[in-house]
């Protein structure tokens, strides 16, 4: 009776236990295709979305889809292994004989490799991931292998067999693919493809030996002067819009920057550039609206994104979309011929299972078509083969340019809002030691960037360009005083642009905030100050967020917990090891906290104009200690902004913000190429656009190559 029992027990965790492992499996399946539903919804929506969830989404879906992905198949294996090893003990069995569900687990098997090789939006989440090419090449080898040896194994069910060769090979094409992808955005494969791009510069040494040695034979000679402009691309352009009259903007605009974008991906890899090309680059953008020279920068980094984070270099090729319409189709065929197989009794929630793999794998094919069919690239091979009909339809249906390739926006920090506080969360967040990346999330906003602050960007460029950048190159005194020397500040303001290039920021951006506060946002002013006040904001969001965006070379850097300390606690008597020796009512540190302390709270609480001046002297007057960092900037944001309040109101927002738009020129151009193409993957940023303006209007460090000879030929005369 006690064996009987024990038996039936033994049977019943026995076919528990299979049936966890069934649904197990089930599981594992299902989480691997909807990590790839979340991957080519959220892959390019990234580009355009900055929001912090996206990246979070995005990144955790990415990471876990390859793990994901590679468990179910050993899963898989290991199933298919259990019968092989009952085979082994009931020799007589038939090997036709099955379990349906090891069938059905043996047909995902394929799927599964199809997930590894990921969907067209996304190849890389960031730009690091496409130095591990090797890595998935191994990995290709090594799981193509498994379901090689997992069809071998389980192959009963012929027309099954057959539909689970033509997803192997077209799982196989697809993680090939993205491994080539990889490997050709990687640095030393991105820069060595952008090599053969480089224009062949005319040597005129070899005209002026061809010359000397003509004349010493006895020809006549005569040098002739050729004057080259190398518009071709503009010459281009034009022809293209007369073709497409009632379109001349859209196709104006595609077309630009797909002429550019080859010069943008030398930029990426930090080539060096002549003048030549500058003016070629500048018959290109010339004459055109300033809201059109930022769509055309905006299109460009669309496009180069897709290069870095995609598969457009494989996809937007006649070899790319004939194999994703070979693949669509043998997925269709696999669908349809299934669906007749009914020879086995499956269980309803494999079947269930399977067609919805096919099915999902369908809608990602479909997804992935549509997104080619409507992407620039498309569009600007339509017209360059004068495909006019279907090029209007695509644009009727989503117009050119009202897409979205970027966020648009800027991320806002304020100083003056961080505040530390004495709440159970706070000090469990500083116990784990996260308290600074949770203050930098709770506190950042976003500003849409506005045709005003993208008019006064491309006025400046184009100011610069006029005056020779060459002559005025972009160092440390130079940053910013040309606004201030335009409008004869320059000896009064100058010890403001002498600072470290971070604690000026900081200066400058606390006076921002204080004339502000001053002003209360006067209608007469209040496009300026709002402009200025918006840019002082992005830059302290670069400075925090994005710090390796900034020149290398600024001194000490000031840390993100020294200024987001409560302004009441730091000097607060009776801390520290002395707590007996102080006196808090002559503490000179003391009546520093005091003062910050009232004058932030006149900010908040929209102080009268007058108390708020008459706190800033107070706290202007004071003497600190550079190395009390916060203190330190404060008292001279307040110095600075007394200063300021000097000067004529209109003249006062004109130069704050001239000199914001000039502090983020000289922040783009010293930032390294690879930290804007990092930046991209968040939604981009503005300093990016502006960085690859000023390259096209020849004003950074890569146009180093002068200007030829203008002898370009010589005519040899026969008598």
């Amino acid at each position: 009776m006690v064996l009987m029992r024990a038996r039936r027990l033994s049977e019943v965790l026995f076919s528990s236990s299979d049936a966890w492992k069934e649904w197990e499996l089930r599981g594992v399946v299902f989480l691997s295709l909807a990590l790839q539903i979340v991957l080519i919804c959220l892959g390019n929506s990234r580009k355009y979305l900055p929001q912090a969830w996206i990246g979070v989404v995005t990144w955790l879906a990415y990471i876990l889809a390859d793990s994901v992905a590679i468990y179910a198949l050993g899963m898989i294996s290991n199933v298919i292994r259990e019968i092989n090893v009952i085979r082994e003990i009931k020799p007589g069995k038939s090997l036709s004989m099955m379990d349906p569900h090891a069938e059905l687990s043996a047909f995902w098997a394929p799927f599964l490799l199809l997930h590894l090789g990921g969907p067209d939006t996304i190849s890389a989440y960031a730009m690091e991931d496409n130095e591990l090419w090797l890595r998935h090449s191994l990995t290709l080898v090594n799981q193509a292998g498994l379901t090689v040896y997992v069809l071998g194994t389980a192959w009963t069910h012929p027309t099954l067999s057959f539909l689970a060769i033509l997803m192997l090979l077209s799982g196989i094409f697809k993680y090939g693919e993205r491994v080539w992808v990889l490997r050709a955005a990687s640095d030393e494969y991105f820069e060595d493809s952008l090599a053969e791009s480089r224009p062949n510069q005319k040597d005129p040494d070899k005209i002026v030996e061809e010359w000397e040695l003509k004349q010493q034979i006895g020809y006549d000679v005569v040098p002739h002067r050729v004057i080259d402009i190398d518009n071709d691309d503009a010459i281009m352009i034009d022809v293209a819009i007369a073709e497409f009259s009632s379109k001349k903007r859209v196709v104006g605009t595609l077309l630009s920057a797909n002429r550019l974008v080859d010069t943008s991906q030398r930029l990426f890899a930090d080539h060096l550039f002549s003048m030549e090309e500058r003016d070629s680059r500048l018959s290109i953008l010339s004459g055109k609206h300033c809201a059109e020279n930022f769509k055309v920068i905006e299109i460009e980094l669309g496009l180069i994104y897709d290069q870095f984070y995609s598969k457009a270099k494989a996809v937007y090729t006649r070899w790319g979309f004939i194999c994703r319409l070979t693949i669509l189709f043998s997925i269709c065929v696999a669908l349809v011929l299934f669906s007749f197989t009914g020879e086995r009794s499956y269980s309803k929630p494999d079947l269930f299972l399977t067609f919805l793999l096919l099915g999902a794998a369908i809608f990602v094919e479909l997804y992935a078509l549509a997104h080619v069919l409507f992407s620039d690239q498309v569009a600007c091979w339509l017209i360059k083969n004068k495909k006019s009909a279907f090029f209007y339809y695509i644009d009727r249906f989503r117009p050119l340019l009202n897409r979205r390739r970027w966020s648009n926006s800027m991320g806002q920090y304020n100083l003056m809002s961080f505040i530390e506080n004495d709440s159970c969360w706070w000090k469990f967040l500083k116990l784990l030691h996260i308290e600074e990346v949770a203050v930098k999330f709770l506190y950042q906003t976003h500003a849409k960037v506005t045709d005003d602050i993208k008019e006064r960007i491309l006025l400046k460029i184009k100011e610069m360009e006029a005056e020779d950048a060459q002559k005025l190159p972009f160092g440390t005194m130079d940053r910013v005083s040309r606004a201030l020397a335009t409008h004869k500040l320059l000896d009064q303001l100058k010890w403001s642009i002498d600072l470290d290039f971070d604690v000026s920021i900081l200066v400058w951006h606390i006076a921002t905030e204080l004339c502000y506060c001053l002003d209360d946002g006067r209608d007469s002013i209040k496009e300026k100050s709002l402009m200025s006040l918006r840019l002082s904001r992005y830059m302290l969001h670069l400075l925090l967020m994005c710090p390796s965006m900034l020149p290398a070379k600024m001194g000490k850097r000031v840390r993100f917990r020294d200024i987001c300390k409560k302004p009441t606690k730091r000097f607060e008597p009776g801390r520290g090891p002395n707590r007996r020796e102080r006196k808090p009512d002559n503490s000179a540190e003391q009546r520093i906290a005091e003062a910050r302390k009232a004058l932030l709270d006149q900010m908040k609480n929209s102080a009268t104009r007058d108390e708020l001046l008459d706190q800033m002297r107070k706290l202007a007057g004071r003497r600190v200690m550079e190395e009390d960092q916060f203190n330190y900037v404060l008292t001279k944001g307040c110095q600075l902004a007394l200063e300021l309040e000097g000067v004529p109101r209109g003249w006062k927002w004109s130069v704050i913000s001239e000199v914001w738009v000039e502090m983020l020129m000289h922040t783009s151009n010293k930032c390294k190429a690879r930290d804007h193409a990092h930046q991209m993957q968040r939604g981009g940023e503005l300093i990016t656009h502006v960085w690859l303006l000023m390259a096209h209007y020849g004003l950074t460090d890569h146009f180093q190559i002068p200007h030829a000879p203008a002898i370009a030929e010589i005519i040899v005369n026969s008598w």
